[in-house]
């Protein structure tokens, strides 16, 4: 396929900040992975960034999954050098000194090569030197982890959201005691495909849950608020969401946590929202102007140095992935940066200032629209701020898919009971037949709209959904329809086609 490339001329008769390419690529050699399990971690006890990141690709159609331990070498560079954590995917991870010696510990839960569910607390003892300790957790896949010290007692304690085995949801807290964990029953829906993030949101000095995802067959979330020693829900109405992130942040620099939240909504939407919350025990629900995505990565941080929190976030909207950075303007005023980051999804994004030039650069794994797998380090070039200038003319060139324009095709897949009725509960994928585009999202309703026709329990599927990468020739997209077949096919998926 050819490449196409984009050059935008832009001429502001306003006052304006000019911004070239913010974020461009570190060199990693890291291997893009979907799915996956990692993030930021100082494992060279040289207090700067290094990276771990697991997750599985496809290479020939045969799948792999790896783990990956890459030292920062300095000059925007980082080193593959080995490591003895497991292979892992569809988990979660967490860093946080659990026992209190200065250095990043990590846990990490998923699903190995082994198709089987581990979880592993690693005690950071020496550059490069982990030491799995006592399990003491139950391992579950597709779930979130958050440390924060819930009980007050100056050591961090864990929270722990996914799937268990034989499927069974969970949320857990772990209470840690000088090392030693032992596990609260509060009572917190188990979730999984979602997220978990303890805050102090009413400012009583201890630390409240903000969690949401699916709960077994509908989108949840919810704040647990810490009183008396035991957790309660929240009396606040609020989106519903899964295949969903939620992140607690001072959005406006009112000195008070809001929240921002990103998924789907029960037909499958995708819906973003922030939440301002306006008197410790009300959150008023605040319309973005930002594009919504599902099986959403968020993050939060201060990337242009600004002094307010600026959002990250990667996913699926109805037509394609996209990983976006959106400048916070305060009064929940949001300004998409034109980043120009490879779009993912089934991924992560998260902020994370490598280079210790004091602004926020960027991990970013997950796969493309166009089957490219992502694992790489951008380096954010803001800094120092750029000045503003008036009445400026630009031009900004970049590459936005290694897609062309015309073709596509819809596929789905769920773990589901199709019929309703129990007598079907498999693994099932769903296809369109190729088709030409004319108008965004048209062969999104139209797939949709069939598939709620013809499928009788599609409404409440678990359902993973996505248009195909677009392609110049109909004989293109014909090869790689039948490559995504086959694909599934060689995962024991039982594939449907839905063809108009």
């Amino acid at each position: 396929m050819k490449k196409i490339y984009l050059s935008i001329l832009i001429f502001l008769t306003t006052f304006t900040i000019g911004y070239s390419q913010i974020f461009n690529e570190a060199k990693t050699n890291l291997n893009g992975v979907m799915e996956p399990v990692g993030g930021w971690i100082d494992a060279g006890h040289n207090d700067v960034l290094d990276v771990i990141l697991m997750g599985n690709n496809y290479v020939n159609n045969n799948q792999r999954i790896v783990s990956q331990l890459a030292k920062n070498n300095f000059n925007k560079e980082f080193i593959k050098v080995s490591n003895k954590f497991p292979p892992l995917h569809r988990g979660a991870s967490a860093v946080g000194d659990f026992d209190n010696d200065g250095d990043g510990d990590i846990i990490m839960t998923g699903i190995s090569e082994a198709n089987q569910l581990i979880i592993k607390l690693y005690r950071n003892d020496g550059p490069f030197h982990f030491t799995a300790i006592k399990d003491y957790f139950t391992p579950v896949s597709d779930g979130s982890i958050d440390w924060g010290d819930f009980d007050n007692d100056e050591d961090l304690d864990l929270i722990i959201t996914g799937k268990e085995f034989n499927n069974k949801l969970s949320t857990r807290i772990y209470r840690n005691d000088r090392g030693i964990f032992s596990e609260m029953d509060f009572g917190i829906p188990g979730v999984y495909e979602g997220s978990v993030d303890w805050g102090d949101f009413d400012k009583d000095g201890d630390l409240d849950i903000l969690i949401t995802g699916n709960s077994g067959g509908e989108p949840y979330t919810a704040i647990f608020k810490y009183e008396n020693g035991r957790y309660v829900k929240l009396a606040q109405t609020m989106v519903q969401l899964w295949e969903s992130e939620a992140k607690w942040g001072d959005l406006n620099n009112d000195g008070n946590l809001d929240f921002f939240i990103s998924g789907a909504d029960k037909n499958g939407y995708p819906v973003t929202f922030a939440y301002e919350n306006k008197s410790n025990t009300v959150f008023r629900a605040v319309p973005l102007n930002v594009r919504p995505l599902k099986r959403a990565s968020v993050d939060l941080g201060d990337f242009d140095l600004d002094g307010d929190l600026d959002v990250l976030m990667s996913g699926e909207s109805l037509e394609r992935s996209y990983t976006l950075v959106y400048r916070n303007n305060l009064g929940f005023s949001f300004e998409d940066m034109v980043a120009g980051l490879p779009g993912v999804a089934n991924g992560l994004a998260q902020w994370g200032d490598y280079d210790k030039d004091g602004d926020l650069d960027i991990l970013l794994a997950g796969i493309t629209i166009c089957y490219d797998f992502i694992g790489t380090v951008y380096t954010n070039s803001i800094d120092p701020p750029l000045k503003p200038t008036d009445n400026q003319l630009f031009v900004d060139t970049f590459e936005p898919e290694r897609c062309g324009p015309y073709y596509y095709y819809v596929f789905s897949s769920c773990y589901c009971d199709p019929d309703g009725d129990g007598s079907n509960i498999a693994y099932h994928m769903y296809i369109s037949n190729i088709h030409k585009q004319y108008k965004s999202y048209e062969l999104n309703y139209k797939f949709n709209g069939l598939l709620i026709k013809s499928v009788p329990n599609w409404g409440n599927a678990d359902r993973g959904y996505r248009t195909s990468n677009a392609f110049e020739t109909k004989e293109e997209a014909e090869a790689a329809r039948y490559q995504v077949i086959e694909s599934y096919k060689s995962e024991n998926y039982n594939v449907h086609f839905i063809n108009w």
